[in-house]
């Protein structure tokens, strides 16, 4: 059977009719990734939510073990620790789910509607949708108990999580192009994500480590994000070590360089 390239041009049409069928895939991409991923048996699509609700849960423990001693004059231990690690969640989630992205979804690209920058976008949707729901249930349950405060800034917060997610999204996009029919560069998707766990400042504020390493680690775009998160969340955090048009700006040049590497492989992509 003879192969066809993918198609490259958009929907025709006016920019608002395009812009409503690419939602309406995305979309449906969303539902059909919920139920190939947990299906319905058991806790079905709960478990969206339960994978990384456990492990946050364990984090948040760990520095409870240590005793409720604050870390500041208005951080305490389980809080710092699941705002840290559910961050976190959200960059490795999207970062690991990248890796044979195309080659999972490579039946559904038959459609002439869509895309690779579909699948990649409705992916990484059902991954922050999951892991910020995680976060609320759990902060809500903190400060019902009474081992935590609310954010001190919630729309700063929201700042915050809309950074790591435009980080991760833009990662995924060269992930998922460079991974594709490149498996030795797959293999290093998952150590890589947990590598970031040390250079991520996810549980380091900056202001707490030795010079000249605190200073060194300003040049990962994610301590900034952290940097963010945690003044959002704590009074007592300032943004001393926040830098936005560094972060702005490596988000917008990863997400340029990404959709070009996603471009390129979308015209080597042939379903036969």
């Amino acid at each position: 059977m003879s192969s066809r390239p993918l198609p490259t041009s958009p929907p025709s049409g006016s920019f608002f009719r395009a812009l409503g069928i690419q939602s309406r895939v995305i979309g449906a991409l969303i539902l059909r990734e919920l139920h190939t991923r947990y299906g319905r048996e058991n806790v079905g699509y709960l478990w969206m939510i339960g994978e990384p609700m456990l492990l946050a849960t364990v984090i948040g423990l760990m520095h409870l073990s240590q005793g409720h001693v604050p870390y500041g004059p208005d951080v305490q231990p389980l809080p710092y620790g699941v705002l840290g690690y559910t961050v976190f969640i959200l960059f490795r989630g999207i970062v690991n789910r990248s890796e044979g992205g195309i080659e999972g979804n490579a039946p559904l690209l038959y459609h002439q509607q869509v895309t690779v920058l579909d699948v990649v976008i409705a992916r990484a949707l059902l991954e922050v949708a999951g892991v910020f729901l995680t976060f609320t249930i759990l902060m809500v349950l903190i400060i019902a108990i009474g081992m935590g405060q609310p954010p001190d800034k919630p729309l700063v917060l929201l700042a915050a999580w809309g950074l790591m997610f435009w980080y991760s999204l833009a990662h995924s996009f060269l992930l998922t192009a460079i991974t594709y029919n490149n498996h030795t560069v797959g293999r290093l998707v998952h150590p890589y994500s947990y590598f970031m766990v040390g250079l991520s400042g996810a549980f380091t504020p900056i202001g707490w480590l030795p010079h000249p390493f605190g200073e060194w680690l300003t040049w990962v775009p994610m301590t900034n994000i952290f940097e963010l998160a945690r003044y959002a969340m704590f009074k007592s955090f300032t943004l001393e070590f926040f830098f936005p048009k560094y972060i702005i700006g490596s988000c917008l040049v990863l997400t340029w360089v990404g959709l070009l590497q996603l471009r390129m492989v979308r015209n080597r992509i042939h379903l036969s």
